[in-house]
């Protein structure tokens, strides 16, 4: 479908609509042309975390996995925006201890869990939030793997003129298709240089990771892609939308979140990939969106969709735990 209208999710208390989010979409397929789209493909937005898959390029081409023995857990949690679990706790320290290095040099700053049991258990035991514990301190590890790869000091890795960050911006132009050099940037939440680029231009780089143009894309793309469908709870958490869509699909589909109302997913078989990004951030309406898009594009099944309706059809729940409303997609607009 081609639309210049967004998608529209309806919140609805009663049989009231109280609120609507409207969400932009783009579909491309991979040859890098777009297939579909609902409402501006040229929508200025940062991706942040939804193209990690496309940030851990240069740890794999730089020969890190390799050189410091690192695993798929450890190539699935630099994709990931992990909920600080017990399971990507154990593989955090595994890998700063293949790389010897210390919890002082990454970047990304302390956090508690995003997993409410696990962050209730931390404060129990008085333990404090820690940079090993942000969601994103795999992508960072990863960063730190690539620069001692290459033989480079990894201090300063999040400054926009280092070794890395060049690097970085060489993938990302090549595969979203939009020069980077030139692009308007600012600082993600982790501390990295993130890049305002149209919505459609995500959607090309993700679906470039289903038909890379070199030999040596192709074999890293393809060891990114089987890693996050090995370990699909280290993307995101054991009861997160991105995680249960990976697990039940069996790779099928790769699904990957991003803040700020921004998704990504890959459905290889399909070779399709699709970018939402909601105008007003909300990640409720980002869910809804893309189990919509996934049904209609083949991703997930009928019967898939209804058991994910805790997320695909999310209840508005009272103080007392009743049923008083549902997120809805406005009929109409898929």
């Amino acid at each position: 479908m081609k639309s210049r209208q967004p998608i529209v999710i309806e919140v609805m208390r009663g049989s009231v609509v109280e609120s609507t989010h409207q969400v932009m979409a783009v579909i491309a397929d991979d040859r890098g042309l777009v297939h579909g789209y609902h409402g501006n493909v040229d929508y200025l937005t940062y991706p942040r975390s939804c193209i990690k898959l496309l940030q851990a390029l240069p740890l794999v081409e730089s020969g890190a996995l390799e050189k410091f023995g690192l695993d798929d857990k450890m190539l699935a949690l630099a994709c990931s925006s992990h909920t600080g679990e017990k399971q990507h706790l154990l593989v955090v320290h595994q890998w700063m201890e293949r790389l010897q290095a210390k919890e002082s040099w990454l970047h990304c700053g302390p956090a508690w869990p995003a997993h409410e049991a696990t962050q209730h258990e931390m404060i129990r035991k008085n333990l404090q939030p820690s940079p090993l514990l942000n969601n994103c301190s795999g992508k960072h590890l990863g960063f730190i793997a690539a620069c001692l790869a290459h033989g480079e000091n990894p201090q300063g890795y999040e400054k926009w003129e280092h070794p890395l960050q060049v690097r970085l911006r060489k993938v990302l132009s090549e595969t979203m298709r939009v020069n980077h050099e030139r692009l308007p940037w600012g600082v993600d939440g982790c501390g990295i240089p993130t890049y305002a680029v149209p919505l459609q231009a995500i959607a090309i780089g993700m679906a470039s990771l289903l038909s890379p143009g070199t030999e040596t894309r192709k074999v890293s793309a393809r060891r990114i892609l089987d890693a996050c469908r090995k370990h699909p709870t280290l993307l995101a958490g054991s009861d997160e939308f991105v995680s249960i869509v990976n697990e039940k699909t069996g790779g099928r589909v790769i699904l990957k979140s991003g803040a700020e109302g921004v998704y990504s997913a890959l459905i290889p078989e399909k070779g399709m990939a699709f970018a939402v990004k909601v105008a007003d951030g909300h990640w409720r309406a980002a869910e809804v969106a893309c189990a919509h898009l996934l049904r209609s594009l083949g991703g997930i099944t009928e019967q898939l969709f209804f058991e994910l309706k805790e997320h695909s059809m999310p209840a508005v729940m009272n103080s007392r735990g009743e049923k008083v409303g549902e997120i809805r997609l406005q009929k109409g607009t898929t």
